[in-house]
């Protein structure tokens, strides 16, 4: 397997996992630029990722990340990029992608202005072709239950997060509400706030 499956698996997973928590995209990619080759620029776009919130947003998507990822692929990221689903720049890959067959690989293309020396897609905006590029895979959220319990079982209370989501949404696992509370209520006793929202409302249920 090479690099680059590899990290566009790992990538699939963290978008299946984010879209779990929030919802679907309509663009997520990695892009190399002409200057800066040996590191990846992560460009986003999705119906959910508001204007006035994008703090918020990229906080939460770089802590689905690094779950995820290797030190070395981590520190490997050179920007985080979330984009409106209507800017130019998603509506000119849009219609490159449709005009070449919506291609899971890119080289050596300018899309807007914008240089592109490498690039995986993850998801593409080309929406009856985007299930073909990331399909509903049991298998990735498996394997990406084990990447999130090994850090789950380090103290990363985000990963304990996603760990109770899944548990809670049998989601990559199997369901189970009792073990969701465990990783709910682990995440919630280091303060993350959203896990300390769901282990008040299993409790009330």
């Amino acid at each position: 397997m090479n690099e680059n499956h590899t990290l566009l698996e790992k990538y699939a997973t963290i978008a299946q996992t984010i879209t779990v928590d929030k919802g679907p995209f309509k663009l997520f990619a990695l892009f190399k630029r002409e200057y800066f080759p040996w590191e990846w620029d992560v460009v986003l776009s999705a119906p959910w990722l508001p204007g006035d919130k994008k703090r918020d947003a990229y906080r939460f998507i770089f802590d689905k990340i690094r779950v995820i990822l290797n030190h070395e692929e981590f520190i490997n990221i050179s920007k985080l990029v979330l984009l409106d689903i209507n800017e130019p720049f998603v509506k000119e890959l849009q219609s490159f992608l449709e005009e070449h067959h919506n291609p899971k690989t890119l080289a050596n293309i300018e899309i807007n202005g914008v240089e592109i020396r490498e690039g995986l897609m993850i998801i593409s905006p080309v929406s009856p072709l985007q299930q073909e590029i990331l399909p509903d895979s049991p298998e990735l959220l498996t394997k990406a239950s084990r990447w999130i319990r090994k850090a789950a079982t380090q103290g990363d209370s985000e990963a304990q997060y996603t760990l109770g989501l899944m548990y809670l949404k049998g989601e990559g696992v199997k369901k189970n509400v009792r073990l969701a509370k465990k990783w709910f209520r682990q995440a919630a006793a280091q303060g993350h706030a959203p896990a300390q929202q769901k282990a008040q409302l299993i409790v009330n249920d």
